[in-house]
């Protein structure tokens, strides 16, 4: 049986010029879809949901383009595996390899 969660409830403040890219991504969905596509609620849920936090992070330096120079999350082994999920850019593999000392 999986652990129980406590649902929370955020307010989310976009800009209207953001919140205009998850309508029409919901318009595109309808396309492909039909009746069965997310509504903008839903998606953006979608988009924050089942992520861990050093991905969350990982993508935030990467998305402001901070320097590896200046220090980076260390991927560290996890107790559990993280699910996979799309991604906007693409899938991104992570090896369980040696972690990169430039990352550091």
């Amino acid at each position: 049986m999986p652990p129980r969660t406590h649902p929370v409830r955020v307010t989310i403040l976009f800009d209207a010029a953001d919140y205009r890219i998850f309508v029409s991504a919901t318009r595109q969905l309808r396309r492909i879809m039909g009746r069965s596509a997310p509504d903008v609620a839903a998606l953006i849920v979608f988009n924050l949901q089942g992520r861990d936090a050093t991905g969350i992070a990982d993508d935030y330096l990467d998305a402001i383009r901070w320097p590896s120079s200046a220090g980076r999350i260390v991927v560290l082994k996890s107790s559990r595996p993280t699910p996979i999920r799309p991604n906007r850019r693409g899938p991104q593999l992570r090896s369980r390899g040696p972690v990169d000392p430039s990352r550091n």
